[in-house]
């Protein structure tokens, strides 16, 4: 298989290498919350990092209560599938208090009755998708998902920007070569046909029990299908029903955390063959994303300019090529306006302007959808945060209408590069920021003239 090249240069995180192709005993769950105030929120566990931030601002004027089947399986909680009715979501939840434990609390469902039938569970309000309902639809086939628009009455909003990775254990550098940026083309052979088969055919990723994937209803997985032109039906472990407990298949991102973690330290030959997938958001102590080459690039590159890093240069550049705006599926009136559907409208237009307006500011007034100037300051600054991984899409230079599709330059109305880069830890080199107040004449000078978030920006 060709060899493939990373580079490294200033400020792009191009790399220079070579790479070829229930427990007995506890306590139970506390009741999740309910009534107006609580919104029910069912899909990617990718963007729980998120919601948890947007948890954080809001406070006590709303409860989160969050499931996470997978973001094609959560659109199908609001979109419902083709000749069937909206069923409940039954799968664990989640109580996303503000300021509470990270990725939330399990909590016990509420007793739903729908038709004929009583159980465990409830109605959606919205659903999060990393992935576009449509890409949903094509790879995910059995799920016979219907579309968003007037015939299902819902409507799609788009929050911030998060990337897809390829992971790697960090420490297998020290014992083994690792290199550092896997092809599309190598992927492809990896998860695809390598994965059925031992040994697999490109080097490191030779053994077939340390390559972890999701189940295929997943965002994660679904979104980088796209990107390697694999679809999620074909990756290799990726349809085995997760009721059958296949050691390859990650059940969320917790558990590929945790899959990842355990076949890196059981020897070197693990960890060098190790790798597997996570949001951007979602990497911990011993894990590292690889580079990634798309198909036509001449190098792989990190999501940020350097390892360990948050800038995520190369995604607003658009030089790393996996990354997607979350999708927010929600229930809408006649009018077009969002509709909660247990009782607690208000509480769903909240959460819903908090997630819209961490992917673009400002929104259209000063308190429009219950959120002040200084909410969106807020929620700009706890989203930009290393542990959400994600970009407000006022600091991206690119925008994309479709999975994986073409980039075309992005000017945002209000531009908060600096503000993100601030709350992210890094600023990109040769980038300076200069802190300012207020937005009359002169606040602001020379090619940075807006005052947005407390800095001086282009526009």
């Amino acid at each position: 298989m060709k060899r493939k090249n990373i580079c490294f240069t200033r400020a792009s995180g191009c790399l220079l290498g070579g790479a070829v192709l229930a427990v007995s005993g506890q306590a139970a769950a506390a009741a999740c919350p309910t009534g107006a105030n609580t919104v029910f929120m069912s899909g990617s566990s990718a963007f729980i990092p998120v919601v948890q931030a947007v948890a954080n601002v809001l406070g006590a004027a709303v409860n989160i209560v969050y499931q996470k089947p997978g973001s094609c399986e959560g659109l199908a909680y609001v979109l419902g599938n083709a000749g069937t009715a909206i069923a409940p979501d039954t799968d664990g939840a989640l109580s996303i208090a503000p300021n509470g434990a990270s990725g939330g609390v399990t909590c016990t469902l509420p007793t739903i009755t729908v038709g004929a039938t009583t159980e465990t569970g409830t109605l959606i309000d919205i659903a999060a998708s990393d992935v576009y309902a449509s890409t949903c639809q094509a790879s995910f086939s059995n799920n016979a998902l219907n579309a968003v628009g007037s015939t299902t009455k819902t409507a799609e909003y788009l929050g911030p920007i998060q990337a897809m990775t390829f992971a790697a254990p960090t420490a297998a550098s020290t014992t083994c070569p690792l290199p550092g940026v896997i092809s599309a083309e190598a992927a492809y052979i990896v998860f695809g046909f390598g994965a059925a088969a031992s040994p697999t055919p490109v080097a490191p990723w030779t053994n077939t029990s340390d390559i972890f994937v999701r189940f295929w209803d997943s965002g994660t997985l679904e979104m980088i299908a796209t990107a390697i032109n694999l679809p999620g039906g074909l990756w290799a472990n990726a349809t085995t029903p997760v009721a059958t407990m296949n050691p390859q298949q990650a059940t969320s991102t917790g558990n590929m955390q945790t899959k990842l973690a355990a076949a890196a330290a059981k020897s070197t030959g693990d960890s060098c063959a190790t790798i597997g997938i996570l949001g951007s958001a979602n990497y911990v102590s011993g894990l590292s994303p690889l580079a990634f080459q798309a198909k036509g690039q001449e190098c792989g590159y990190l999501p940020d300019s350097a390892p360990g890093a948050g800038d995520k240069i190369n995604v607003r550049q658009g030089r790393y090529a996996i990354w997607g705006p979350e999708h927010l599926i929600v229930n809408v009136d006649a009018s077009g306006n969002p509709l909660g559907v247990n009782s607690n409208t208000a509480a769903v237009n909240l959460v819903l302007n908090a997630l819209v307006a961490t992917s673009k500011a400002p929104v259209a007034a000063s308190g429009d959808g219950g959120l002040d100037d200084a909410d969106e300051a807020a929620l700009i600054t706890a989203i930009s945060a290393p542990a959400t991984g994600v970009i407000p899409q006022c600091a991206m230079e690119v925008s994309r209408t479709t999975e994986i599709g073409p980039e075309a330059s992005y000017a945002p109305p209000a531009a908060c590069s600096c503000a993100f880069e601030q709350a992210a830890g890094t600023l990109v080199a040769g980038h300076t920021c200069t802190a300012c107040t207020g937005t009359g004449a002169g606040v602001c000078t020379g090619s940075t003239p807006a005052c947005h978030f407390g800095y001086c920006e282009a526009e």
